[in-house]
C-alpha cells in the first residue's frame, strides 16, 4: 500500500502538564503559573538527586520521518558557581541522550566513568543507548542566571538530512550530529517515549524548571491510491451510481485522521462507532457507510482492495461430484 507523510502534534504549551509523568524531586513539585507559561521544577537545590517529566506515547517507528521537540528552561545554581546537568532523552530500548552539562570535571575522574579526552568537560553531547558519549559540541550548554530567566532550547530529528540531529539554544545552533545508527534507532520493538531529567549534584547544585514542552513529528501513513483504491467496475446487481465511492469518502475524512503510528488503519476501523439518537432512516445510512467505508480499508499491505467475493461453490460442487463419481447427494438427505 502506498504511503503519504502527515504531521502529528502530541505536546504542545497548553496541554503537555497533563500528558507527562513527574518522578524523583519533581513528583512533590506542583505545576504553576497559567497557560501558555504553566511550569514545572524538577530540582531545587537537592544533593545528588534527579527530578523527571516522562511522556511515554511517542514511538520511535520505521515510519518515523522526522521530529521536532521544544521547551524553556530555567536554572541557576544554589551552591558553588554552575549547576550540574539535564538531558533530554527520546526512546527507551534503543535510547539518544542530548545532555547539556555544566561541570567540568565530567568524565576525567574515577570512581565515574572515566572518557578520553575530546569527551570530558563542559559541554553539550550525544550520548548512544549506552549512555556513552559520542558526540560533543563545545559550545556552552546554556546561559546561566536567575530562575526568572528562560531561554528556549529546540532539538530537530530528521533521519533523512545531512545532520540526522540539530540542537539550538536561544534560535542558535549549537550542535549538529549525523547518527550512523539511525535504522537501528528507529528500528528496535518497544522504542518509545520522551524523559527531560535534571540533576543536582553533591558539589554543583542548582534549581531548574521546564515550561512550553512541545513535541510534533511526522510520519509515513497509509493512503489509498490508483493500485489499491480503484473502483471496482460494476457488476450486476451493482447500482450504477456513486453510492460506494461517496460513502468510503466520507468514512476516510471522519475516521482517517483518528490513524496515527500506534494505530493502524485496521484496527481503527474495528472500533465499535456509538452514535446519538436518529431516525431510522438516518441509522441505516450511518450503518452503510460505515460498512462500506470499513470493508474497503481493512487491507494488508501486500494486498490490493477486492470488491466481488470469488465464487468458491462451483468448485467445491465439482470436486464433490469427481470424488463421487458424479453423485450428489438428494437435498432432503443433505
Amino acid at each position: 500500500m502506498s504511503r503519504i507523510e502527515k504531521t502529528f502534534e502530541s505536546l504542545n504549551a497548553s496541554n503537555w502538564y497533563n500528558k507527562v509523568t513527574k518522578s524523583g524531586t519533581a513528583t512533590a513539585q506542583s505545576f504553576t503559573g497559567t497557560d501558555p507559561n504553566m511550569q514545572l521544577r524538577l530540582v531545587n537545590g537537592e544533593t545528588s538527586l534527579n527530578g523527571s517529566i516522562t511522556y511515554s506515547e511517542f514511538l520511535l517507528n520505521p515510519e518515523l520521518t522526522s521530529f521536532e521537540f521544544n521547551t524553556d528552561i530555567s536554572w541557576s545554581p544554589t551552591e558553588l558557581t554552575g549547576g550540574d546537568h539535564y538531558q533530554i532523552q527520546f526512546g527507551s530500548t534503543n535510547k539518544r541522550t542530548i545532555l547539556f552539562n555544566f561541570w567540568g570535571d565530567f568524565g576525567k575522574f574515577a570512581p565515574g566513568p572515566v572518557y578520553p579526552p575530546e569527551f570530558q568537560g563542559e559541554g553539550i553531547y550525544i550520548l548512544n543507548s549506552s549512555n556513552y558519549p559520542v558526540f560533543k559540541s563545545v559550545t556552552a550548554p546554556g546561559p546561566k542566571g536567575p530562575s526568572n530567566t528562560w531561554f528556549s532550547v529546540r532539538v530537530l530529528y530528521d533521519k533523512t538530512a545531512a545532520n540526522t540531529w540539530t540542537v539550538m539554544i536561544n534560535g542558535t545552533t549549537v550542535l549538529t550530529y549525523a547518527d550512523p545508527n539511525v535504522n537501528s534507532f528507529q528500528n528496535t520493538a518497544n522504542n518509545n517515549g520522551v524523559i527531560v531529567t535534571a540533576h543536582s549534584g553533591g558539589g554543583l547544585k542548582m534549581a531548574l524548571s521546564v515550561r512550553r514542552l512541545g513535541l510534533t513529528y511526522k510520519a509515513m501513513m497509509p493512503v489509498l491510491t490508483l493500485q489499491t483504491g480503484a473502483m471496482p467496475k460494476k457488476f450486476y446487481p451493482s447500482a450504477d451510481d456513486s453510492t460506494f465511492s461517496s460513502n468510503r469518502a466520507a468514512y476516510m475524512r471522519t475516521h482517517y485522521q483518528r490513524i496515527t503510528d500506534t494505530a493502524t488503519a485496521g484496527e481503527v476501523t474495528k472500533q465499535k462507532l456509538i452514535y446519538n439518537r436518529h431516525d431510522a432512516s438516518s441509522r441505516m445510512e450511518r450503518l452503510k457507510l460505515q460498512a462500506i467505508g470499513k470493508s474497503s480499508l481493512r487491507v494488508k499491505e501486500t494486498e490490493n482492495i477486492q470488491y466481488k467475493a470469488p465464487n468458491v461453490n462451483d468448485v467445491r460442487e465439482a470436486l464433490s461430484r469427481a470424488r463421487a463419481q458424479g453423485y450428489v447427494v438428494p437435498p432432503k438427505f443433505r
